[in-house]
């Protein structure tokens, strides 16, 4: 009796259903590794959000005040959120390998 693949939270993008319903059935069936996958699938999808609001308002913000140039908070919120999402990978054993996902070269 084939026992049926927990479904992704409903709050997953697109790209990160996609990876769950790929990975889920071969790669992540303790309740563990299901947790530490939505993780980082969340923190995926975080980086991503970041990354959209970063490419249509800029990398830098202007104070009203002053007119001084800092960072866009959203930089940190990004970089943090793909570290989040490769430890969790990485911690996964979902690390790129050659061998199946080919050569860069």
């Amino acid at each position: 009796m084939k026992v049926a693949s927990p479904e992704p939270a409903p709050h997953l993008s697109a790209r990160s259903t996609a990876l769950w319903r790929e990975l889920v059935p071969s790669r992540a069936r303790s309740a563990g590794r299901l947790v530490l996958l939505q993780s980082a699938l969340e923190a995926l999808d975080r980086a991503d959000q970041a990354r959209e609001v970063l490419d249509r308002e800029g990398l830098t913000t202007t104070t009203k005040r002053s007119g001084v140039v800092h960072l866009h908070p959203l930089v940190r919120v990004e970089k943090d959120s793909r570290a989040q999402f490769r430890a969790a990978w990485s911690r996964l054993g979902l690390e790129w390998d050659p061998n199946i996902d080919g050569r860069t070269r």
